[in-house]
């Protein structure tokens, strides 16, 4: 189905935050000799003609460097208000009827739980978002464009809270057990002390 369809989907990469836990840019970190946003660029691959980077502005001649996809920035007058501005910014500029979006910050994500995100979509939801140990992960998750009005109401009243604007609309959750997947998948990166963790034992600078 979702082959079939493609042109209706879109691929966000979120990557618009200042990775100061981090103290560099979470999406060029390394993992495995590729970048994190790579990984996001590759789970989203099959599921979407259309993919875009929404990046910080430090970061766009650098992205545009290095990836093979549009580079977008948050519009005014919400720009660098979190994620929640970023969604806006992709259905702003991009045309589809559903947005796939995911992290820049967490390599272990995969086109397999993509896809089960993906095909749990339909008509009769706004969006599909996992739940994983408990913990909602709205940054990797399925909205349709229906959210834009919701998501514009709620960045011009000032409150930028991703989880407040999903309390609005109607969601289907899936857990690591519908999504047949580990709940280490959907691990954010924000630390060096998480980002070494990824290398099980490998000597390595995590910063470079």
């Amino acid at each position: 189905m979702l082959v079939k369809q493609r042109k209706q989907w879109a691929g966000v990469i979120l990557a618009g935050g200042e990775s100061r836990r981090f103290g560099k840019p979470k999406a060029f970190a390394k993992f495995k000799e590729k970048y994190f946003f790579e990984y996001a660029m590759e789970a989203l691959a099959p599921f979407a003609d259309k993919r875009m980077i929404i990046s910080h502005p430090s970061l766009t001649d650098r992205f545009n460097r290095r990836a093979a996809v549009k580079v977008l920035e948050d519009l005014p007058p919400y720009q660098g208000n979190g994620p929640l501005s970023g969604l806006y910014s992709a259905m702003k500029q991009s045309d589809a009827e559903w947005y796939v979006v995911l992290p820049c910050d967490m390599p272990l994500i995969t086109a397999e739980v993509v896809s089960q995100l993906a095909a749990a979509a339909d008509e009769s939801v706004d969006a599909v978002i996992p739940i994983i140990n408990g913990k909602i992960h709205p940054l990797v998750a399925v909205y349709h464009r229906r959210v834009l009005p919701i998501v514009t109401d709620q960045l011009a009243s000032g409150n930028y809270r991703m989880i407040d604007m999903i309390r609005k609309i109607t969601v289907k959750e899936r857990t690591e057990a519908d999504l047949l997947s580990a709940d280490t998948l959907f691990q954010n990166i924000n630390t060096k002390d998480a980002y070494s963790q990824l290398f099980t034992g490998k000597s390595c600078d995590p910063l470079t």
